[in-house]
């Protein structure tokens, strides 16, 4: 038997499930079907648009300001920006290409201003904060 997601899977192959009053049985199957439902609507693809507005109502700067803090950090020319979820947080990814033709992604922290990671086109990445 394996706990996922808090459902037990394989229960019913268990003998302490076989032993169960069938009362038991049904609650328990009801608690996987939920389980099974709960990870499904949680997988489902949220439109772009929407996905954009939720993540705006998040935002305590603006997209300038995300790309004036990128360009601070990385100097070259915008070639896009726009607001992700990275591991939880909202960031404003601007993309900046740079003096060598190289794009250099810049996440700005979209609540802070605080910029939290460059990615460079070479591979390398740079951890970083507001410090930088």
């Amino acid at each position: 038997m394996m706990i996922l997601g808090g459902a037990a899977v394989g229960a019913a192959n268990h003998p302490a499930f076989a032993a169960a009053p069938e009362a038991v049985k049904k609650v328990i199957a009801q608690h996987i079907d939920k389980e099974d439902q709960e990870q499904e609507d949680n997988d489902r693809e949220v439109p772009d648009g929407a996905e954009q507005a939720n993540l705006a109502k998040e935002a305590k700067i603006t997209e300038q300001q995300g790309k004036d803090i990128a360009t601070k950090k990385v100097a070259g020319t915008v070639v896009k920006s726009e607001l992700e979820d990275e591991d939880g947080v909202v960031v404003y990814n601007v993309t900046i290409k740079d003096s060598k033709n190289q794009d250099n992604e810049v996440k700005v922290d979209a609540k802070t201003g605080s910029v939290i990671k460059v990615e460079h086109d070479d591979d390398t990445e740079t951890n970083d904060d507001a410090n930088g």
